[in-house]
């Protein structure tokens, strides 16, 4: 075995020690929970990050409360930036919050796993296997739960119908792939200057500067289905990226369709503001936006436009085997501590019930929050918040999708990410050939023995 490896179990065994120093024997698993006391006031702990930007902590918070009057649960502010870094220093300490989301699958293993600082929750998981609306098969590791989804965030195209119909440029009907995405992008370069927009300042379309706007995509539309996806991205061959690089990203920054890669991470562009004040007519990004997006044009942060959603541009080749539009997207989870007990942990679990399902999903759809629960009564209330687009398209662009992870669960996923990231910046930064990037990062990966 390599060096490196070695020197990162040794890393991981230390993880997990102090973890099980901080656990004991207690918690573990929920199965074997206390039943919770509707007579008896308890307090619980509940992580969350940004409270003034992102409301969904508080909302569910205060949902719950209302229908569990003896239950407080007090939400403890991390960085976001800087969240599994603490979390985990936390965890390690045994003062980890009862509950705690997990932001997304690239360490979703090393918390479950590595840390053995999540308790089991494979009982709850079992109370919604016969639930078509909600898919909990992200977080099933060797057949257990350590987290349960409660938002289920999908990439799709948002776009500016005032922008487009100003230029005469036919808005997403639906269908595009990539080809016909860079095609609208050309045509809206041309056409928006004379439509009155500032061609030094407004793009036809924004790539955020995020890792996985450059390779999610390229990941989840590389197979038919899911487990192919996978199998790619686990393959340690990444040359299946190349075309994309080539023809959409580097392409769509030469042609300055979009603000160039250096200049968005150099200045921070906030994709927000981009869209929202008009200097793009589309952006790849998360369904999570149209709650900032809402709010913003209520606030007058936004400009006032018309706007909707369509699917992601798709790949020419391949096809879902579901026939829906493939995209990506990590569910977030919620996590309960291995430490805790008692009727804290009968509480903690009574929030991560129902904070996974309907109730939980009617709060964040309230406030424009895509939750990981999908039904008929969730759908509307989505749709009924104040300044939601409410066209066909973008209905069916926000329920209808084959989302497959950004983050594959696996032991090597969040060291496999960290090379890749690598990799995007030298192609993007156009410090290095596509080729040259993608086969340094293959021999790398081989090198360091991480799919071993």
């Amino acid at each position: 075995m390599k060096s490196t490896r070695i020197v990162k179990a040794a890393a991981l065994a230390s993880v997990a020690a102090m973890a099980l120093s901080a656990c004991g024997s207690q918690g573990g698993d929920v199965s074997q929970a206390e039943s919770l006391d509707a007579n008896q006031q308890v307090e619980i702990s509940f992580a969350g990050w940004s409270l003034k930007s992102s409301p969904e902590f508080q909302a569910l918070a205060d949902a719950f409360n209302k229908e569990h009057p003896n239950v407080k649960v007090n939400i403890k502010e991390y960085s976001a930036d800087d969240y599994d870094t603490q979390l985990t220093t936390d965890l390690s300490g045994g003062t980890a919050p009862e509950v705690f989301p997990v932001k997304n699958l690239q360490k979703y293993y090393t918390y479950a796993v590595d840390s053995q600082g999540l308790a089991d929750l494979s009982s709850i998981a079992d109370g919604y296997k016969n639930d078509s609306n909600i898919d909990l098969t992200q977080f099933n590791i060797d057949g257990k739960y350590y987290a349960m989804p409660y938002r289920q965030d999908s990439w799709v195209l948002f776009y500016n119908k005032t922008m487009f119909e100003k230029a005469g440029v036919a808005i997403p009907d639906g269908t595009w792939t990539w080809d016909d995405y860079i095609k609208a992008a050309e045509e809206l370069k041309e056409k928006l200057p004379a439509a009155g927009y500032d061609a030094n300042s407004v793009y036809p379309t924004y790539h955020h500067n995020w890792q996985s706007v450059f390779q999610s995509f390229t990941t989840a539309q590389s197979a038919s289905d899911s487990d192919g996806a996978k199998k790619n991205f686990l393959s340690g061959d990444y040359s299946y990226m190349k075309d994309n690089y080539t023809n959409i990203f580097l392409k769509a920054q030469d042609e300055k369709l979009t603000v160039d890669y250096n200049t968005s991470t150099a200045n921070k562009v906030q994709y927000q503001a981009q869209f929202g004040t008009q200097k793009a007519a589309m952006m790849p990004m998360g369904t999570w936006y149209t709650s900032t997006l809402v709010s913003q044009q209520a606030s007058g942060d936004a400009d006032q436009f018309e706007w909707g959603m369509a699917p992601i541009p798709q790949s020419s080749s391949v096809k879902s085997e579901s026939g829906k539009p493939i995209t990506f997207g990590d569910p977030s989870g919620l996590a309960i501590s291995a430490s805790a007990t008692g009727q804290k942990q009968a509480a903690a679990v009574e929030f991560v019930k129902w904070a996974s399902g309907e109730g939980g999903a009617k709060a964040l759809a309230a406030i424009g929050t895509t939750p990981a629960y999908f039904s008929d009564a969730v759908v509307d209330t989505y749709f009924g918040v104040k300044g939601m687009a409410n066209d066909d398209q973008t209905k069916k662009a926000w329920k209808e999708h084959d989302t497959r992870p950004e983050n594959y669960v696996d032991k090597a996923t969040n060291e496999l990410q960290t090379v890749l990231k690598k990799t995007n910046s030298s192609i993007m930064t156009e410090t290095d050939s596509v080729d040259n990037a993608i086969d340094s990062a293959n021999k790398s990966i081989a090198d360091q023995g991480l799919l071993e």
